[in-house]
């Protein structure tokens, strides 16, 4: 009997060396600084009041430590009588706070912001920012000495429709980053639909705002970077000519460019507002194909079209392929594409613990990212309803509701833990960054709230070795450690409407040591390392032999 009692204790001993640790998050905004003075109206009588916002994790100065780009919104009332909220830059102190130095750095814009990316378009070392808004988008050059240049005019991507998310990938593989901008709904604030006024401007009885469904859409783009080293930024609109215009109009929301069948080059992800999501593959001579619905990629797995949102991608099973997750609208749930290679993908999302889960909320930002470190990704995803209106209603969805955390069972299924990770505070949620904003080797949030400040959580799970690989955008990258092996890209783009950190985070767990880095450069070369130290930041530099 002693001898089975020493073993049961011998196994939950080694149980517990071997479970990853609590995740937990910690909210530190108080103390950070970061702050965002907010127009906002409780009964949001229209489509635009509720779309908002965008939020960037960069590093904007180049000394080593993630600021923070805040974009702001206005009320349809405030932006009619010109009364418009400036967006803010933060810039981290090294210390765990922010200074505001907007003013200085030439960022402040006014207007109606929705979303934010970053990338180096011009290769001088340094992180460009683009805006989208409701109106002509903006390009802001660094100028690589903490300040900002407006180029819009001469890059020639002012696009002036209600744009959504925007995207970075150099799709063409000439060496430099080319932009996808998805765009949403013609909109005359003149004239907007009149609130609780129509056939799509009823929701389970109730009178709301109107729209998308109803709505004309407004197209994409597509700009083809042609800057030449040290010349002025150039853009060319090729979207139509490359097949991703979308002149049909199908509400696009959120954006992410990654090589999903690993032929070596970038294809294309497009979320779409009550329309079949659109996968489009790179043909690699400059044109797309469209093939979402053949993929099974496109609608849920009744045929349905959803209200999809933000777009996630990454490896949750470790099968060496990129899946997709998409947030939905209430009573939809999220979907999580499921990559079978060869062009297909299957919905997994209730197979795999995700679906059922989400029926009751309605999602914005998500991330398939190792909070946790153990190397297993988890989903993570902000939620907010659209209608306030909807709490007088006991349909067990409400306006403002938590954000939904998913950890990875190591097996490809999922349970949700949100509530004790500290995410169980309900907000009207939207945009998110991902980044290691503290460099202590996990990965924080920034959060955006519809009608209040910024969010700032500090990931305090602890435990779990890591390497974090920094590469051009658009690089491959493989790491393999002990039992595992793991793969992610570098991207400037997913989630909904803003700008995580551009690093492939990988999770070691016990592991210190990585057998081998390997790295796809967009250019197609690899470079491979063996050895490589746990707990660093590992720069892959294709110009250094």
């Amino acid at each position: 009997m002693k001898f089975f009692i020493a073993f049961l204790w011998i196994c939950f001993v080694l149980w517990l060396q071997s479970a990853p640790p609590k995740i937990h998050f910690e909210d530190v905004t108080a103390a950070s600084g970061l702050k965002l003075e907010r127009v906002t109206t409780a009964e949001k009588r229209h489509l635009i009041e509720t779309m908002g916002g965008g939020v960037a994790f960069f590093d904007y100065d180049n000394d080593g430590w993630l600021d923070v780009y805040l974009t702001n919104t206005p009320t349809v009332a405030s932006f009619k009588a010109n009364q418009l909220p400036s967006n803010r830059l933060f810039r981290n102190n090294g210390d765990k706070t922010f200074t505001d130095v907007t003013a200085k750095a030439g960022v402040g814009f006014r207007g109606w912001s929705l979303g934010v990316s970053v990338a180096d378009y011009d290769n001088d070392g340094d992180q460009d920012l683009y805006l989208t808004n409701f109106g002509p988008n903006l390009l802001y050059r660094n100028n690589g000495d903490a300040t900002f240049t407006d180029v819009t005019k001469e890059a020639g991507v002012g696009d002036a429709r209600w744009s959504a998310s925007s995207g970075w990938a150099d799709y063409d593989g000439d060496g430099d980053l080319d932009l996808f901008v998805a765009n949403y709904v013609e909109l005359d604030l003149a004239s907007p639909p009149e609130f609780g006024k129509g056939r799509y401007c009823i929701y389970k009885s109730l009178e709301v705002l109107c729209g998308p469904r109803g709505m004309r859409g407004a197209g994409d783009a597509l700009y083809r970077n042609d800057t030449k080293p040290g010349g002025d930024a150039t853009f060319t609109d090729v979207g139509k000519a490359a097949g991703v215009a979308d002149e049909r109009g199908s509400f696009g929301l959120g954006v992410a460019w990654s090589d999903l069948d690993d032929d070596g080059d970038q294809d294309l992800y497009v979320a779409n507002d009550t329309q079949p999501n659109f996968l489009y593959w790179n043909q690699g001579d400059g044109t797309f194909k469209e093939a979402g619905l053949l993929a099974g990629a496109a609608v849920d797995a009744n045929g349905k079209a959803r209200a999809g949102m933000g777009v996630a991608v990454g490896d949750y099973d470790n099968d060496g392929r990129f899946d997709v997750s998409v947030t939905n609208f209430s009573d939809e749930a999220y979907a999580l594409f499921r990559n079978q290679g060869g062009g297909e993908f299957n919905d997994r999302a209730f197979g795999e613990g995700v679906g059922k889960a989400t029926l009751a909320y309605l999602g914005w930002a998500n991330f398939l990212a190792d909070f946790d470190n153990d190397g297993w990704r988890d989903l993570f995803a902000t939620n907010g309803h659209v209608y306030p209106q909807v709490d007088r209603l006991d349909i067990g969805s409400r306006y403002r509701q938590r954000c939904l955390l998913f950890r990875n069972q190591r097996d490809g299924t999922f349970a949700e833990i949100g509530a004790e990770s500290g995410l169980a505070t309900p907000r009207a949620y939207r945009g998110a960054a991902l980044g290691d904003y503290d460099r202590d080797g996990d990965l924080d949030l920034l959060l955006y709230d519809l009608d209040g400040a910024p969010i700032l959580l500090e990931n305090r799970t602890g435990g779990g070795n890591y390497l974090r690989v920094r590469a051009p955008v658009g690089s491959k990258v493989i790491v393999e450690a002990g039992k595992l092996k793991q793969v992610e890209e570098v991207r400037a783009s997913g989630g909904y409407l803003s700008a995580s950190e551009a690093v492939a985070h990988f999770g070691l767990g016990d592991a210190q040591v990585v057998d081998r880095l390997s790295v796809r450069f967009p250019n197609r070369q690899t470079k491979s390392w063996s050895g490589v130290k746990a707990n660093q930041v590992f720069t892959a530099d294709p110009k250094v032999k």
